[in-house]
């Protein structure tokens, strides 16, 4: 059985894949998904960039 693979890491993924895609929605749906981690506020950060 392969090892768990690593939570952070996949949430790191998810993050960047977010700022790729560069939308309201991704950023928005990367927060709703995970709210408490340091990365959500970097995403709060861009999402007000965007909607600028």
């Amino acid at each position: 059985m392969p090892p768990a693979r690593d939570p952070r890491l996949a949430v790191e993924e998810e993050y960047q894949l977010a700022r790729r895609l560069n939308t309201v929605e991704a950023l928005e749906l990367f927060i709703a998904r995970h709210p408490d981690d340091p990365l959500a506020a970097k995403a709060r950060t861009e999402l007000r960039r965007l909607s600028r």
